[in-house]
């Protein structure tokens, strides 16, 4: 996701979430820099305590991001794979030591976590979801193959681009419980709504993994990198398309990587002194917005979004049923139960004991708890959600 993700102090107008907070990035501040620290990566196969990767998120001290903690959070309770997380101290040097959310990184050992006996792909940032032919070897610009290396390939994901651009609706509405987990995939469509999350599989981002359960035959879609959710519009019903809380205003002061460091190499729009990015990760495009790397204003486009497995399943009707009971349940779970507001409170205190001032965190809570309250409040005005 966008380094520009956090939860900003004191939400927005009009029912939005707090938006995305500008990182002053620097190489100066490296406790406050994204990393990407991979515990394997001088020594095949290492790990601490069964992690080669972890994440250590946008945002640090007073900028943690409570947001990305809440969705990761919820989303553990629904029996979904959610990243392991927790608040940490970071020291490098002789700097000061800056509180930072730590995040397990989608691996191998993760991917082989997954239920069933499963090969996950993770999308590329820069990658595509269109069909590139007959050679499983053209999708790997466009997926990381995170396990199963060697006894399977990619033949899986051509032949689902190839289906889910190549059938009518018919056939797609008849068919795609051969290709995909109809219940799972409403699942995660609803989750991502429910969550207000602008950069889900959908997103400029392409922030997902496809699991492919190599007994049935059929992928699951989860979701990772959640640094943008409770960031759109809180009145948003089950249909509508999720976009981005707040503006960009200028440029970012960085991006995420698909790999959750910071891009490839040190593009337009961060700062200087920055280090090179890792070799192989990828911006996210940001296309023409305004303010964005490269972007310019006035120009058309915006961001280039969208994913049409995700489209085509909200858009036809046979698929309407499913994805209700889906959005209904999980409102129940999230919202309706009083756990979102639970669990913030929780995370509050967690990030009050890693090092947070009591101040500090009670304003970030506070815009993201006002976020929260009014998403609550507006679904259950929605018969469509309240049945």
């Amino acid at each position: 996701g966008a380094v520009g993700g956090g939860q900003a102090p004191g939400g927005a107008a009009g029912g939005r979430g707090g938006g995305m907070t500008q990182y002053d990035l620097s190489a100066d501040k490296p406790e406050e820099l994204p990393w990407l620290i991979k515990i394997d990566e001088y020594v095949e196969g290492r790990a601490y305590q069964g992690e080669r990767e972890i994440s250590l998120r946008p945002g640090s001290n007073a900028q943690v991001p409570l947001n990305e903690a809440l969705a990761l959070s919820l989303i553990d309770g629904t029996g979904e794979p959610a990243e392991r997380y927790g608040f940490t101290e970071l020291k490098v040097n002789n700097r000061p030591a800056a509180v930072r959310l730590m995040v397990e990184n989608p691996d191998t050992e993760y991917a082989e976590a997954v239920g069933g006996e499963s090969v996950v792909y993770k999308a590329r940032a820069g990658g595509t979801f269109d069909y590139q032919g007959g050679d499983p070897s053209k999708y790997e610009t466009s997926f990381r193959q995170l396990n199963k290396v060697g006894s399977q390939d990619l033949e899986p994901v051509m032949k689902l681009t190839e289906w889910v651009e190549k059938s009518s609706d018919e056939e797609f509405a008849a068919d795609l419980g051969t290709y995909v987990d109809v219940d799972s995939f409403a699942h995660y469509v609803a989750t991502q709504n429910l969550l207000m999350n602008f950069d889900d599989m959908a997103g400029p981002g392409k922030n997902y993994l496809l699991g492919y359960d190599l007994n049935s035959k059929r992928f699951s879609v989860l979701g990772w990198d959640y640094n943008l959710t409770f960031s759109g519009d809180a009145t948003a019903g089950p249909n509508e398309q999720m976009g981005m809380g707040g503006g960009m205003g200028g440029r970012p002061g960085g991006t995420g990587g698909e790999d959750g460091g910071t891009g490839g190499g040190t593009p337009e729009g961060l700062p200087e002194g920055m280090p090179e990015l890792p070799e192989g990760a990828e911006m996210p495009d940001f296309g023409d917005m305004p303010g964005a790397p490269g972007g310019g204003a006035g120009k058309g486009g915006g961001m280039r979004s969208g994913h049409a497995l995700k489209e085509r399943f909200l858009e036809l009707d046979a698929f309407d049923a499913v994805y209700r009971k889906a959005y209904q349940d999980l409102y129940e779970k999230f919202y309706a139960s009083g756990k979102a507001v639970k669990s913030l409170d929780d995370l509050a205190e967690q990030a009050t004991r890693a090092g947070v001032p009591a101040k500090d965190v009670e304003t970030a809570a506070g815009a993201l708890r006002t976020t929260v309250t009014q998403r609550t409040a507006a679904l259950a005005k929605n018969k469509e959600v309240t049945g």
